[in-house]
Parts: C-alpha cells; structure tokens; sequence
C-alpha cells in the first residue's frame, strides 16, 4: 500500500495520520449534530471531545508500547504515531476517564448515558476511516492467506511483511465499522432507553472484533486468544449488563 501519502518539500504527509484525522473529524461532525438534539450545547460537547481525543491518543500509544516495546529503543517512535500505530482499547480507556471527570466539571453527570450513546454512535465512524489507515500504512495486517480478495504489501515502508499474500483484515474492519455506524445511527433515532446504542455498540463490536482476531497476526496466547479477544469478551458481557441495567432501569422509571 502508501504508508506514504504524499510530500509537499520537506514535509511528509503519512497516509495512517491523515486517516485518522478524517476520521476525528467526522466523528466531531456527527457527534456535535446528535449532542444538539440531547439538548447539549455543541459547544461543550466539542470540548469533551477534543480532550477525549487528546487523552485516548496517548492512553492509545500507551498500550501501543505495551504491546510492543521494541519501539521505545528510539525517541522518534514515541512521538510519532505513524512509527508503530495505536491501540484504540487504551484510547478507549483513557477517553472515558477524561469524559467522566468532564461531565462532573460541566455539571453533566445526568447527561453520561446521553453521552454514551453519541460516543457509542461515532466511534465505529472514527474506526472505519482509521482501518483504511491501517490498510494504507499496513499495520494491525493479517495471517497468511491466499483465498480471496487477498492483499500484498510490497512498499518499503510498510509495516507488513513484504511480499506476502495476507488475509485483509484491516479493509474488512474499516468495513464492518462502518457499517456498525451507520446501523447505529439509524437506531439512535429510534432507541427506546438512554445507554440502549452505547450498549449495542459494545455488543457488535466486540463480536465483531473477537471473530476478526482469528484473521489478524496477533499473538494467541491465552488458550488460543489474543488479548483483544479477551478484551472482547468483556466488551460483549459489559453490553449486554447495560442494556439489561439501563432497559430494567428505565421500565421501573415508567411504573412509577
């Protein structure tokens, strides 16, 4: 692929990056127009985001290292997330923290299921233009594979193996996050509880993650699991006690 996307004289714009980018941005678009309809001011919900985004990029990078740290031997690998990649589960974790203590701070505690459905909602956004990133830079690749629609990488700077024919996990996760999104977005207009898209989000995603895990080359090293099936799993369990919780919740809520 073109982990490369273009240069402009001394300045390079990597491929993964711009992605990314177009991704944040699209979530920030959607998400400002359904916090507009939750009555929240778009305004605040901005500020939330950006420091949702600023958080969860270095919770990302975080786990990243974690995962793989080979990368910190030198200072450029730190710094650049386009010298490796992200984990989006630490992003996941730190964003929500810093989403927490924000709606504390903006006295919006009776808004945080609200919330999570807007998140819930934009984040298979972001994901599915940052998987095209992934396919562009050649991380998150997948096994060996020679069966259909599989994909070769051939640039030097690629961070799959060259030259080999892998199963395309990274197209095929940019396309089942879409269309998680744009399930998603349909069903927010008609969801019946506050924290019903949140949860579903939890539910498809870690599905959908855990299956695709088969397919990706990442260590299976707890009884033939990667760690991000596990995560998965606890994705899936936690959704599904929302969605129970927050239905049960507010059925209790209409007797009274």
């Amino acid at each position: 692929m073109h982990p490369i996307l273009f240069k402009l004289g001394p300045i390079v714009i990597y491929s993964y990056g711009f992605f990314v980018a177009l991704g944040v941005l699209s979530a920030l678009y959607v998400g400002k127009y359904l916090a507009k309809k939750e009555d929240i001011p778009p305004e605040i919900f901005e500020k939330i985001f950006i420091f949702a985004i600023i958080s969860g990029v270095i919770g990302a990078r975080l786990f990243f290292f974690i995962y793989n740290p080979e990368f910190l031997k030198s200072l450029k690998n730190v710094l650049f997330i386009w010298h490796g990649g992200l984990v989006w589960y630490g992003g996941l974790i730190f964003g929500t923290l810093t989403v927490l203590y924000l709606l504390k701070k903006y006295d919006l505690k009776d808004k945080i299921w609200k919330i999570a459905d807007i998140a819930g909602t934009i984040i298979p956004l972001g994901l599915g233009f940052g998987r095209i990133g992934c396919t562009m830079a050649g991380c998150c690749y997948g096994i060996p594979y020679h069966g259909p629609f599989a994909i070769k990488f051939t640039d030097p700077h690629s961070l799959a193996p060259k030259g080999v024919y892998l199963f395309p996990s990274q197209p095929v996760s940019s396309l089942a996050n879409f269309l998680i999104f744009f399930l998603l977005f349909i069903l927010y207009r008609r969801k019946k509880f506050d924290g019903e898209i949140f949860s579903l989000f939890l539910i498809l995603y870690g599905t959908f993650r855990f299956f695709i895990e088969f397919m990706r080359a990442t260590p299976k090293i707890y009884f033939g699991l990667s760690q991000n099936q596990i995560i998965s799993l606890i994705f899936i369990i936690v959704g599904i006690f929302i969605y129970l919780l927050r239905k049960k919740q507010t059925s209790n809520k209409s007797k009274i």
